[in-house]
């Protein structure tokens, strides 16, 4: 009994070899690295953002201080943007206060809880105070 050609041509193209497969895996190895590699990229560049960011609030609160004699109260950084009404020598040090860069408020503590005379920090992209994601002005190089 003879097979037909079509008969031999489909047995001989049964599925992809082992090779094939294995080729395939790791391209798609090698795309999702890179795809995972990226997104860290943009963590680590939003949380150096956030640290200048920290570091010119802290530079715009010392020149408050030398002008004024004490820093604001607690909670109170817009002190830096309107007069609060106890400032002998205010002046604007900036027109609006930043974001960080995931949407929040920056905060502000008079006096610092980390060992500083103030902090200044971001709750991070977790949203929640108090977490290792926290970029703060105790972290700065002094």
């Amino acid at each position: 009994m003879r097979r037909s050609k079509s008969a031999r041509h489909q047995s001989g193209q049964a599925g992809f070899s082992l090779t094939e497969l294995m080729i395939v895996i790791v391209i798609i190895g090698i795309l999702l690295g890179l795809v995972f590699s990226n997104l860290n990229v943009m963590g680590d560049a939003q949380s150096l953002k956030a640290k200048k960011e920290v570091g010119d609030l802290k530079i715009k609160l010392e020149m408050y201080r030398a002008d004024n004699g004490t820093f604001p109260a607690s909670g109170a950084m817009t002190a830096l943007i309107t007069n609060p009404g106890n400032a002998p020598r205010w002046r604007q040090y900036m027109k609006a206060l930043p974001k960080d860069p995931w949407g929040n408020d920056y905060r502000y503590l008079n006096p610092g809880t980390h060992g500083g005379e103030i902090d200044i920090y971001s709750i991070g992209p977790d949203k929640r105070e108090g977490t290792e994601d926290d970029v703060g002005s105790w972290q700065l190089a002094e």
